[in-house]
């Protein structure tokens, strides 16, 4: 994290995610507080990359994806590429990784073996807001036009935007009841708010008072929807949210927006996304061993079955923690 210049470097003529930027990454190493480095391999003009996080378990190191959905990314295929990776982590003396692999980089030969599959949820943005909508199911065309029939309005100050969220982001991850693994520390928050590929939409009701934000990070290649939040008046302000991500990133020449996926497969969070009728496509979770011996081992000091795929990765962490 302290080479950013080296990093974006790196990252040049790579299509890659904005949760694989330093300015993302180095945000989620504020809020984790661990080592956090970008891998970088080339071979005959093919460049891959990966960010990765280290935590220690006991001694053992394993690697996770700092935050969101980034994993490998490649500016071309490179076949063997499995068998390297799975060297080089070995050879630095790496128990196991659990990388979140974004279904629009990177390449099959990259990952090996990949357990698991989930759906994201990617709006087409090339026809701007215009199009979003027409492609949406009509109850969200009925929810956009209710929305505006009330009154609403959009908010683009970003001061007033960035301390509307510092303020009303702990209060809203309370009322969704989210642990603490799933938010954003204040000086995390603050990195992000200073990203130049971050923006931020608010709304507000008839009166103007402002009652929810949205924050999303963009590169060339997409968007990702990082967080929002809300007073509890403005729950049915999610579906202008969007639109008002849509219209800024469609004016930026930004080709799709990945909306995430649901909490859970097949959940009302899902199913809610599903309405605007999105290109679907499979993030893959990486559940990657290089030592089974040390795993299993791990595994049988915390009293977990060393083959078990299901829940969290590493198995050993059941009982323990990440420093």
């Amino acid at each position: 994290m302290d080479e950013p210049v080296a990093w974006r470097e790196a990252l040049e003529g790579v299509p890659h995610s904005f949760y694989a930027t330093w300015d993302c990454c180095h945000a989620a190493a504020l809020n984790t507080g661990w080592p956090t480095q970008l891998y970088v391999g080339e071979r005959e003009g093919v460049r891959v990359v990966c960010p990765l996080s280290v935590r220690q378990h006991r001694g053992a190191i394993d690697w996770v994806t700092p935050t969101g959905f980034s994993g490998f990314a490649s500016n071309g295929a490179w076949p063997g590429f499995a068998d390297h990776w799975a060297a080089f982590a070995k050879g630095r003396g790496v128990v196991c990784s659990y990388l979140a692999q974004h279904p629009d980089f990177g390449d099959g030969a990259l990952e090996g073996a990949a357990a698991g599959e989930e759906a994201l949820y990617f709006l087409d943005l090339r026809q701007g807001l215009d199009g979003v909508l027409a492609q949406a199911d009509t109850t969200r065309r009925k929810d956009w036009q209710r929305w505006q029939d009330r009154g609403g309005q959009f908010v683009t100050d970003r001061d007033t935007l960035a301390a509307f969220l510092l303020a009303q982001y702990g209060p809203f991850m309370d009322r969704m009841g989210a642990g603490r693994a799933a938010r954003w520390r204040d000086d995390a928050l603050q990195a992000l708010l200073q990203c130049p590929s971050v923006g931020l939409v608010g709304t507000a009701d008839a009166q103007g008072q402002m009652l929810a934000v949205i924050l999303y990070g963009w590169t060339a290649w997409g968007a990702e929807g990082m967080l929002q939040a809300s007073l509890p008046e403005g729950r049915d302000h999610t579906i202008a949210l969007m639109l008002g991500g849509v219209r800024d990133l469609s004016a930026r020449g930004i080709p799709w927006f990945n909306l995430g996926g649901g909490v859970r497969s097949g959940d009302s969070v899902a199913a809610a996304k599903r309405r605007w009728r999105p290109r679907e496509a499979s993030f893959r979770r990486l559940k990657q061993t290089y030592d089974p011996v040390r795993y299993a081992a791990l595994c049988a000091e915390a009293g977990v079955a060393a083959d078990a795929t299901e829940g969290y990765f590493p198995a050993y962490y059941a009982t323990g923690s990440a420093r």
